[in-house]
């Protein structure tokens, strides 16, 4: 059954969001230190990474073949992430050692997407809806509207910025880059009805057990898994919002009771 997934419609509805006080907040601390603002591309660049490897899961399952442009996303991950460490490499140099960032073990890109990814495999499966295919799909989903969300408001924060010009134009073009990358995807609800609608002759058995148990998903899975997305996201950004402490805690340097 083709599945009714208005991405323009849940995109909008969760946008308010961002302008929760805890995100405004926040964002403007962090890009008011260049300590936050380094964190902050490394975490991107983690982010990156961690979806780069959700793609090459799915890769290793015959489904990897009807999934339209499936490559290119693998590739497009793969150079977000390098070009968002050579970006902080290259603005924040005194933050790494080496070329290696002193500060790698404190980064929030992996615990962010992790965090989304076991909420959503939970959730399926107590549903008994889940499969991997299921989870790529869903958690892929509400990872980019979270992306196109949370980067549009720190593109806002950073024009609106008193930052110098050699760091509000590097770092809003970065970000308008991947933004402009993911809109050329294929929506997801396209994705999802053309596997439906997939020739099942010739394919193995488990992949045609993968496209059976996609004509589970609701509506529902793939709006469970943007809540989530947002939700976590305004929690991360909101640790922003005591820039010295959350420096402090990064550092490594936080006394109980310190500020």
């Amino acid at each position: 059954m083709a599945i009714e997934l208005n991405e323009a419609a849940i995109r909008n509805r969760f946008a308010p969001m961002m302008e929760d006080p805890r995100v405004v907040h926040g964002l403007r601390e962090m890009v008011s230190d260049r300590f936050l603002l380094a964190f902050f591309l490394m975490s991107v660049s983690e982010g990156e990474a961690m979806g780069e490897a959700g793609v090459a899961a799915i890769r290793e399952e015959e489904i990897a073949r009807l999934i339209h442009d499936i490559e290119r996303q693998q590739r497009e991950e793969a150079g977000h992430k390098l070009l968002s460490l050579d970006l902080a490499r290259g603005l924040f140099p005194e933050y790494f050692d080496y070329g290696e960032y002193r500060y790698r073990g404190k980064l929030t890109g992996r615990e962010y997407y992790l965090s989304v990814l076991q909420e959503n495999r939970a959730r399926l499966k107590e549903r008994g809806r889940y499969s991997r295919l299921n989870l790529y799909l869903t958690t892929t989903f509400g990872y980019e509207i979270m992306v196109g969300l949370h980067y549009n408001a720190v593109i806002d924060t950073i024009v609106a910025s008193e930052l110098p010009p050699a760091l509000k134009g590097p770092i809003a073009t970065q970000l308008r880059r991947i933004l402009e990358e993911e809109d050329t995807h294929l929506e997801i609800a396209t994705q999802h009805d053309a596997l439906l609608d997939a020739d099942r002759s010739g394919l193995s058995a488990r992949t045609v057990e993968l496209l059976e148990a996609l004509e589970a998903l609701t509506t529902d899975d793939y709006e469970f898994a943007v809540a989530f997305s947002m939700k976590e996201i305004v929690e991360m950004i909101g640790r922003y919002t005591h820039g010295s402490v959350f420096r402090a805690e990064i550092e490594g340097t936080l006394v109980e009771g310190g500020a």
